[in-house]
């Protein structure tokens, strides 16, 4: 199983309306567009070294949609259709998340457009070029977010959800998804945690399940996946070196600190689950506070790769058989489930 960890620096927009992030731009959202691409182009990279799955980080088209930024979220179906074509296009399978909204207020009897505002952006870095342009979707959604903008009140509402999915290589098929149940406590401002049970879905490698990023902090999150059979978990995170911040200044650590708890979170997950665990963070300047760290983990293997801060596309190989071994050594799984039936 070859895995592309598309260590991406998600761009986002400017805290505030719409209308802040367009003065120099045609498109109603020059944000995604940008992130868009930088996907098709990691995608590209990733196919290039025979790349069977890409993982992406949380947040990776959308940046952080909180302080009136909600109205990023309304063409979400449209941001997956999109990626579930990259998939086809490349023969590739793509896991990452996407952060659903709802319709303002504003919007009751209507519905979001059905015409994608990113058709104009090529499946190709090598494709045509980009229309200077409005297109006629693009206008038909910017009319929409002028008349709709979510009220202040709206945007204080915790509406939105932090979708995890996994597409399918050819058929773009969406296999899994997943939304956030344990959410970074500043998340709880804007964002709503998930409810349904976890899930498992078939892979050519074995079961897979979706986590997202702080959800690793909770045992029993990846434990629910275990009870389920899984055996690999991926994980689109968002993690930055200054989360700690500021409490951790008044306490001696390593400067390293914040790559090196989610690093043993990761390793732990992996051991007490007996999977194979993927993590793919946000890359980027550690002076914004970026710290990458995406890796991939396995019983009996320990880290088998893993990145620094910088922004890239690393394929790691790894076969899951690892865990037949790991398994037979370890036997957690085996405890557990023999506990759960006494």
């Amino acid at each position: 199983m070859r895995i592309a960890l598309a260590q991406t620096s998600p761009i986002s927009a400017p805290s505030g309306p719409a209308a802040l992030e367009k003065p120099h731009s045609s498109s109603p959202f020059p944000t995604l567009d940008e992130n868009l691409v930088g996907a098709v182009k990691a995608v590209e990279h990733a196919v290039a070294q025979k790349a069977d799955i890409v993982v992406f980080p949380e947040y990776f088209l959308q940046g952080i949609a909180n302080e009136s930024r909600q109205y990023l979220t309304f063409p979400a179906a449209h941001l997956l259709a999109f990626i579930q074509s990259l998939a086809k296009r490349y023969n590739v399978a793509i896991v990452g998340s996407i952060v659903h909204g709802a319709l303002p207020l504003s919007a009751e009897g209507q519905s979001f457009p059905a015409s994608s505002p990113f058709a104009h952006i090529p499946l190709s870095c090598t494709g045509s070029p980009r229309p200077t342009k409005i297109t006629p979707s693009q206008l038909e959604w910017a009319k929409f977010i002028e008349q709709n903008l979510p009220t202040t009140e709206e945007n204080s509402e915790p509406v939105l959800k932090n979708t995890a999915f996994y597409v399918e290589a050819g058929t773009g098929e969406l296999k899994g998804d997943y939304v956030k149940r344990n959410l970074w406590h500043p998340e709880r401002d804007y964002l709503t945690a998930g409810e349904e049970e976890h899930q498992v879905f078939e892979t050519k490698w074995g079961k897979a399940g979706l986590l997202i990023c702080w959800d690793m902090s909770h045992p029993a999150a990846a434990q629910a996946l275990a009870d389920l059979g899984v055996d690999i978990i991926f994980a689109p995170t968002y993690w930055l070196a200054t989360d700690s911040e500021p409490l951790i200044h008044n306490h001696p650590h390593q400067h390293n600190y914040e790559t090196e708890v989610v690093s043993a979170l990761c390793m732990v997950r992996s051991f007490e689950t007996e999977t194979v665990f993927v993590m793919c963070n946000a890359g980027g300047d550690e002076i914004e506070g970026f710290m990458g760290g995406s890796g991939v983990w396995a019983p009996l293997r320990g880290c088998v790769a893993k990145m620094g801060a910088a922004e890239g596309v690393q394929v790691v190989e790894v076969d899951p058989a690892v865990l037949k071994d790991g398994r037979k050594t370890y036997k957690i799984r085996e405890d557990w489930s023999r506990r759960e039936a006494s």
